[in-house]
């Protein structure tokens, strides 16, 4: 397999950088791992946030709530609530990840020739 290929894949596949890594740069790879990582955390922490108030409401106001009590707070969550899950760093991380692919193969092509 050709080291380009090998690297976009792993970038792709496994996690930004992680063909960075292969293709022994690691400085680049660490930046690219790095900032997906901060980015994924304050996702994970907006994520959080919002299913923690979607379980203080059901707590708060439903009591001992049925499973469809539960769906439907979780579908159609409180304006409080939903306020707090902008998911504002999604695209940031998709491209992130889509320019870590590309440099991935970029710099397997300019080691192989």
């Amino acid at each position: 397999m050709q080291k380009s290929f090998k690297a976009a894949l792993l970038s792709a596949l496994i996690y930004p950088g992680a063909g960075h890594f292969a293709l022994k740069k690691h400085l680049i790879g660490a930046i690219f791992a790095g900032v997906f990582s901060v980015l994924l955390l304050l996702t994970l922490q907006e994520v959080y946030a919002m299913a923690q108030c979607i379980a203080n409401d059901i707590v708060n106001t439903r009591g001992g709530a049925s499973f469809d009590d539960i769906l439907a707070a979780v579908k159609h969550p409180s304006a409080h609530c939903a306020a707090l899950g902008q998911y504002q760093y999604i695209y940031l991380m998709l491209v992130i990840w889509f320019l870590g692919i590309v440099d991935a193969y970029r710099l397997g092509r300019k080691a192989v020739k």
